[in-house]
């Protein structure tokens, strides 16, 4: 590496580990201890990003936690980042006002492989919190057509209560794209499905595929994503079709610190969306 190089790729890293002051324009209360916070900077033009990169936000005196973007890319309005108070650090950003600041730095890593989808039929699987990577990739997906002539959806949650995003739902239903909701455990109200989230996979109440000619997104808990991937497989979904987004526990966000390996992986370097047929190996492994 020579003296140039050295010095650019210096101030990229640089750049990186600033934080950026934020502030938030307007708080959407998903459901008990999850908001959904827009941001705009302080100073300067909001910053490009793809579905599925992580932001480091951070609350003054906290400290900093890895959030997705949870907007979609066609609005240059906002920001969005959806968060579940589990902490002191995600409870200072949730508690933060309208009008309140934050800091971000990023957005980090890779994206969704919208562009590289070559199958008709792309299924997008979400558990919990983990639909809020995916809003804006099925967003993408609607409206960029391409060689995706089907776009379905499958969300599980613990309970109806636990379901966010509903109006987004509602609104991806009636664009045509095929919504499959499942929860752990029903209500007096809930008509739809109970159970876990692969069981929403060949199912009446879910979806049935061509699954050789389907590529699958997936985001949620590693147990969720191990056995919707194993099911997905069994189905004849090729290892290679299938995409995890990773958002382990992140802190420098510039792999310094290898918070987030695992594996031969550093998250937030390779990540955090990574191909199945290539974490497969490290992801079975109990607790790595």
């Amino acid at each position: 590496m020579n003296a140039a190089t050295a010095t650019m790729e210096s101030a990229v890293i640089s750049d990186l580990l600033i934080p950026r002051p934020y502030r938030v324009i307007h708080k959407v209360d998903e459901i008990p201890e999850v908001v959904t916070l827009h941001v705009v900077p302080v100073d300067g033009e909001l910053p490009q990003f793809a579905p599925a990169q992580v932001s480091m936000l951070g609350a003054f005196g906290v400290g900093e936690a890895a959030i997705s973007v949870s907007s979609p890319v066609s609005n240059r309005d906002f920001h969005a980042y959806t968060i579940r108070r589990a902490g002191p650090i995600s409870g200072a950003l949730v508690d933060t006002p309208v009008g309140g600041v934050i800091t971000i730095r990023g957005p980090f890593g890779n994206m969704w492989p919208l562009d590289s989808v070559t199958t008709p039929q792309l299924l997008v699987i979400g558990g919990g919190l983990g639909i809020a990577p995916l809003r804006a990739a099925i967003e993408a997906a609607a409206e960029q057509g391409g060689p995706i002539e089907r776009l379905s959806v499958v969300y599980g949650a613990k309970d109806p209560s636990s379901l966010i995003f509903e109006a987004d739902l509602d609104r991806w239903r009636n664009a045509g794209v095929e919504v499959a909701l499942i929860v752990d455990e029903g209500s007096e109200n809930w008509d739809g499905a109970v159970g876990v989230v692969p069981d929403l996979l060949e199912s009446e109440d879910g979806v049935e595929l061509d699954w050789t000619n389907t590529t699958a997104f997936i985001c949620g808990p590693d147990i969720m994503m191990h056995f919707c991937a194993l099911r997905l497989t069994e189905l004849g979904v090729p290892e290679g079709r299938i995409w995890f987004t990773m958002e382990r526990n992140m802190q420098c966000g510039n792999a310094l610190c290898g918070h987030c390996q695992l594996g031969p992986f550093i998250v937030c370097r390779d990540g955090p969306v990574v191909n199945y047929q290539s974490i497969r190996p490290f992801h079975h492994v109990r607790e790595l």
